[in-house]
């Protein structure tokens, strides 16, 4: 389970090259970077995680930066 988050806290991030994610608490940095890498075809700088306050049990949240000037894109296009 892995989502994107958009608050203007995320937002703000996001201009500087930074992207947060909700995903399972389980999951450990190297596999959040594998995952992300994969899945967007980026190379991923650093990873900080933190559970919020009050949150299920089963979340956590990722602030992932990337390499030099890559961005990631959240739109998936359907091929034909």
């Amino acid at each position: 389970m892995i989502r994107p988050i958009l608050t203007e806290k995320s937002l703000r991030l996001m201009e500087e090259g930074q992207y947060t994610f909700d995903l399972n608490r389980e999951w450990t940095k190297p596999q959040i970077k594998f995952f992300v890498e994969d899945l967007f075809n980026v190379k991923v700088s650093t990873i900080r995680t933190y559970r919020l306050p009050r949150q299920l049990k089963t979340q956590k949240r990722a602030i992932i930066q990337l390499q030099g000037d890559q961005t990631l894109d959240y739109t998936f296009a359907e091929s034909e």
